[in-house]
């Protein structure tokens, strides 16, 4: 698959697969030339599809393509924007490039209607459909019988799927190759499409391809906690272990002439993008820290010479995605003051950055246009496409709602190479539609005024028996959603440890925000436990919900001061404040709310979504494609949205050993 959604987030990165003798590049039979693509010329070095993603997701609404918005009497209206907060000084830059341009807001323009339309290709209950090359191919996983899995394309003309190959993995290199990590074996294995030609990689980590798929770069060992930008938003946890720089293996493409490079950083590599002279995959864009307390930062790194260049610094960064041609970078800035979270886009040389005024998910085009589709004010509204020119801020609406309204499961949709059309999966039948975006444009837009924040969530429900746990809505300066109930990638790999007393999944939401955010109650009950036996330290508060069923609220800062046991709770009332998940709790490594409902006294867990009037296709705003639940192999449509996920009865036998897990 291309590589966006769980298997492009560092934290998928295997540890185990750390190496720590001599790198022996493993050369396939035959030479095989260091340009594997048959086509001529420079290609861009930057991946499209390269997106190191942070946190977002949730499930709810649908339209449908028939012009009226399709309700869902599971979801309300919610808000959906940021609340402003007191702003933060920043820390001040590590490190090198002073920058050629002030910082500028990106203009949004004036509602221009476009033609598009949206058509249903078919394919029903799938996740994470992906474009390959083509602006009309694409490409998902099926098993539509036992022993018939693998890759599967559909043309976007809506004809009957076909089965291309038996295999399944990470698609780079512009659809050229495609990577199967083999964690049993400490490797994966790279095969070159055209030609059928495989190698193997000495490593599990998902390795980064240059955009012509000519180069390479991965993990080759690192001491301590990942230290990176927050791409996982804390889903794979830190690490106790002494902190250290990470080590690179950088080299050609097929494993040969690998050579190990020292980061000055403890982090990861993004993408390649162009040299400072601007030659193709002169240098590799970084997110990562230069020592264990400070803020995550991304840079520009030249393995030749050592060169560091700092671009972007923030409290918390996500979503990093580089431009087809390398020069650009998107990417989310949170909790750093209102007057800097949000939604950037950065020259890799450093020359220029600019705030785009919207927040939500987002993709690159040929051409260095950013496609954005932000995130809604209510669920009962349409989904709508901008595009931004990142060298002025000009930007455009695509889609009219009014006209063509749909609406996103998840955020699980990706775009033509050369943004024509994108693919999505629905809220309204969990089906692969196509939306024809026309050809691609230039032009000015009109400038308009930014719009207002939506109102605070609901107080009293309007149908399910819930409030959110907040006060504020969601937003890169409050909170988002940074795992999900369920059958999660984190809660696969932790499944016979971390997770193991719940049967092997995640049994609560995690809600990610900043260190003594204040939750409240979620609905009517008395609080029962304060600091009990729930786990989730270093503090927790229990409340036994009016209806019976118990709201444990985990990795709060401190022992609460706003409740006692026995004390009576009312919707919206402060019970605590909001900490961090890793000893020794500085709060600097994965602040979240661990939010579980129980039933049945406390022995089930059941998927908290349904008991919310909320947006929750939107809450993870945006910033990474997909639910990011592991994948069996074997079932590919079980619990893979947010409203599909099963009880679980704690002290219960594991229900996700899969034999054939993606990703592995």
């Amino acid at each position: 698959m291309c590589r966006v959604g769980p298997c492009a987030d560092p934290s998928n990165h295997d540890p185990a697969a750390a190496m720590d003798g001599p790198i022996a590049g493993t050369r396939p039979g035959g030479a095989l030339p260091r340009r594997l693509r048959p086509d001529a010329g420079v290609a861009p070095s930057g991946s499209r599809r390269a997106l190191l993603a942070g946190v977002v997701g949730a499930a709810a609404v649908a339209t449908g393509c028939t012009g009226t918005p399709v309700a869902d009497a599971r979801r309300a209206n919610m808000s959906t924007a940021s609340k402003p907060v007191a702003d933060e000084a920043p820390a001040p830059p590590p490190v090198v490039a002073q920058r050629a341009e002030p910082v500028v807001d990106a203009p949004v323009p004036a509602a221009q209607p476009a033609p598009a339309k949206a058509v249903r290709l078919g394919v029903g209950g799938l996740t994470q459909p992906s474009y390959a090359s083509s602006p009309t191919r694409i490409i998902y996983y099926d098993q539509p019988s036992p022993g018939e899995g693998g890759t599967f394309a559909i043309e976007a003309s809506g004809a009957e799927p076909r089965r291309e190959r038996p295999e399944w993995g990470h698609v780079d290199g512009d659809a050229a190759l495609m990577t199967i990590p083999r964690p049993a074996q400490r490797d994966s294995i790279v095969m070159h499409l055209a030609t059928g030609r495989q190698w193997s990689l000495p490593t599990t980590s998902s390795p980064v391809f240059s955009g012509d798929g000519t180069v390479v770069a991965f993990t080759a060992s690192a001491a301590g906690a990942p230290g990176g930008p927050s791409t996982g938003a804390g889903l794979a946890g830190w690490t106790t272990a002494r902190w250290g720089m990470t080590t690179l293996a950088v080299g050609a493409a097929d494993g040969t002439d690998l050579r190990r490079v020292q980061l000055p950083v403890n982090g990861s590599a993004i993408a390649w993008v162009p040299g400072a002279a601007g030659e193709p995959n002169g240098r590799l864009l970084l997110g990562g820290r230069r020592n264990e307390s400070d803020d995550p930062s991304y840079w520009t790194f030249d393995p030749g010479d050592g060169a560091l260049t700092e671009l972007a610094r923030g409290k918390r960064l996500t979503g990093a995605l580089a431009s087809p041609d390398g020069t650009w970078l998107a990417h989310v800035t949170m909790w750093s003051g209102v007057a800097i979270d949000g939604l950037w886009v950065t020259r890799t040389d450093g020359s220029a950055r600019r705030r785009v005024a919207m927040i939500g998910g987002y993709r690159w085009t040929e051409g260095n246009r950013l496609v954005v589709i932000p995130h809604r004010q209510s669920w009962r509204e349409s989904h709508v496409v901008w595009e931004v020119d990142p060298a002025t801020g000009e930007a455009r609406r695509l889609t009219d709602p009014d006209s063509t309204p749909f609406s996103i499961a998840n955020y699980d949709w990706d775009l033509a190479p050369d943004g024509s059309q994108l693919v999505y999966v629905s809220t309204v039948d969990k089906a692969m539609w196509r939306l024809d975006l026309g050809a691609p444009t230039r032009g000015r837009g009109t400038v308009a005024p930014v719009p207002a924040p939506p109102p605070p969530p609901n107080e009293a429900g309007n149908g399910q028996p819930y409030r959110l746990p907040f006060a504020t809505p969601p937003g890169p300066s409050t909170w988002y959603v940074g795992q999900w109930y369920g059958v999660t990638t984190s809660g696969y790999r932790g499944r016979n440890s971390t997770y193991a007393q719940g049967q092997g999944i995640h049994f609560g939401i995690d809600f990610a925000c900043p260190c003594g955010t204040e939750v409240v109650a979620v609905g009517p009950g008395r609080v029962i436990a304060i600091d009990g036996d729930f786990g989730s330290p270093p503090h927790n508060c229990v409340i036994l919900l009016d209806d019976g069923n118990i709201a444990m609220y985990g990795h709060l800062v401190e022992r609460t001061r706003h409740v006692k046991v026995g004390d009576r709770v009312v919707p919206g009332q402060v019970v605590g404040n909001t900490g961090d998940s890793i000893a020794p709790y500085t709060c600097n490594r994965n602040p979240h709310l661990h939010l579980e409902i129980r039933k049945q006294g406390r022995a089930i867990a059941t998927n908290p979504v349904p008991y919310f009037e909320a947006n929750w296709d939107d809450m993870g705003l945006g910033t990474w494609p997909g639910p990011r639940f592991e994948r069996n192999l074997d079932d590919p449509r079980a619990h893979q949205f947010l409203d599909d996920q099963p009880d679980i009865r704690f002290g219960g036998p594991i229900i996700t050993n899969f034999a054939r897990p993606w990703p592995p």
